[in-house]
């Protein structure tokens, strides 16, 4: 049990974040994100994301909510990453993402962090089939990495159990 929760190459004492609590977290976020543009533009952006009437009749539309939707979605993963060293949902959970010897990301990290997780925003395949696959490796992975991570060479570990230096630089 205890080896599930420190991975190999990961610091001493450093414990990594269950698949469970990193997916509770993107949904939080997620969450979070549809409720400021629903209650900004009461309810007439979410529906027009899904409206299929205005997708055969005038498709633009459509599209252009989807590529602001996915513009939103890359700036508040970078700069709620920049900003605070994680994301609200990830905050919540109690997560940080981190280099894998447990030093903290740099700007330059979140911008490329966001741009990959872009593919869970895609309508409808980005949950059901990016998502769950991520979700499904986390699980099974040493390092409970996704593929985001394993590219980036990140681990989410728990907070409380980051040495102090990098602590000191989150929110």
């Amino acid at each position: 049990m205890a080896k599930a929760l420190v991975g190999e190459g990961v610091p001493d004492g450093v414990l990594l974040a269950h698949a469970w609590k990193r997916g509770a977290a993107y949904l939080l976020d997620n969450f979070f994100l549809l409720s400021i543009l629903f209650i900004a533009t009461k309810g007439v952006f979410i529906f027009r994301l899904w409206n299929l009437a205005e997708m055969s009749t005038s498709p633009h539309i459509t599209i252009l909510h989807w590529v602001i939707l996915l513009a939103l979605h890359w700036l508040y993963f970078k700069y709620t990453g920049i900003w605070m060293g994680r994301s609200l949902g990830q905050r919540w959970f109690g997560i940080a993402l981190v280099h894998d010897d447990a030093t903290p990301l740099g700007a330059a990290h979140w911008s490329r962090r966001a741009g990959r997780k872009l593919v869970y925003a895609l309508p409808v395949i980005g949950l059901v089939f990016f998502a769950l696959f991520d979700y499904v490796r986390i699980r099974g992975d040493e390092k409970h990495q996704s593929r985001i991570d394993a590219a980036e060479h990140t681990v989410a570990a728990v907070f409380w159990s980051l040495p102090w230096e990098t602590r000191a630089t989150m929110r």
